[in-house]
Formats: C-alpha cells, structure tokens, sequence
C-alpha cells in the first residue's frame, strides 16, 4: 500500500503494522453503561417528570400544536427512516452498515434534514412553555432517548 510511498517493502510493513494497531484501537467500543451515559439517563428522567413533559404537551394551551405537528412528524420521518436501516437493512437483510449509503444515498441526508427542522420546530412549539430553557430541556431528553436506544441491542 505504502510500497509506492515509501519506495521500500520494510518501510511499508511497517506501515500496515501501524494501521492495523491503529485499527484495533479505533474499535473498541465504549462500554453502554458508563458514568456519561448514566448521568444522561438520570438526568433525562428528572427533566421528563419535573416538567411533567407529557402533560405539557398534550394538555397546555401555550403550545404551538402546529409548529409541534410539524415537528413530531418530521421526527417521525427521521425515526422511520432509521428503523429501516437498522431492523429491515441490519437485521432482516444481513447488511453490513458500510453499505446502506451506497444502496440508499439519499435517505441520510434526507433524515438529517428531517431531524433538524423537527427539531427546531418542536423547539419553536414548546417555547411559549419553557423560554430559553426549551433548547436545554429538549437536549437532554434527546440524550436520554439516545443513551436507552443504544444501551438496548446489549439487552437483547
């Protein structure tokens, strides 16, 4: 690989071997249940029940229903679109997470795009209700849901 580089078969050896170290220690994941996830968990369970999130959305009349319409269903885009590359790509066809930008290009972009102006709507519907406080209470239960979905494929 490096041969061409180099101009020395020793040289490029060398060269893989240090990749290769490189490569395994790139891999290793972290472990699901670290303090940074904890804190993340516990810390999105506190802001769920003492702004008593739920309730809020779905009962105050400061909300924005349209703005957060808007949102919830962008999100659900981007949900939908995740849940196909993860359970129909990963696990019913067998592949490989390298792939699924190759055979879908469009589809991250697409979830991306979906999730930030969800995002910034569901922050705009909300706003009336917690000020500028929005942005920080939306954050951490977007880490919260993260921390639960990445710590499930270790349950099952």
């Amino acid at each position: 690989m490096y041969g061409a580089l180099y101009g020395d078969p020793k040289m490029e050896r060398e060269a893989q071997k240090t990749l290769e170290k490189l490569e395994k220690k790139r891999r290793k994941p972290e472990p699901a249940f670290s303090i940074q996830n904890v804190c993340w968990f516990i810390s999105s369970i506190a802001v769920f029940y003492y702004t008593e999130f739920p309730l809020a959305v779905i009962y105050d009349r400061r909300v924005k229903r349209l703005w957060l319409n808007i949102g919830l269903i962008l999100i659900m885009v981007n949900i939908t679109i995740a849940l196909f590359f993860i359970v129909w790509l990963s696990y019913i066809k067998k592949l490989k997470s390298d792939e699924w930008e190759k055979r879908y290009p469009a589809f991250i972009p697409i979830a991306t795009f979906c999730f930030v102006i969800g995002a910034v709507c569901v922050m705009i519907a909300m706003w009336p209700l917690w000020s500028f406080f929005t942005p920080i209470i939306l954050f951490t239960l977007f880490m919260g849901f993260v921390v639960v979905v990445a710590v499930l494929p270790g349950v099952f």
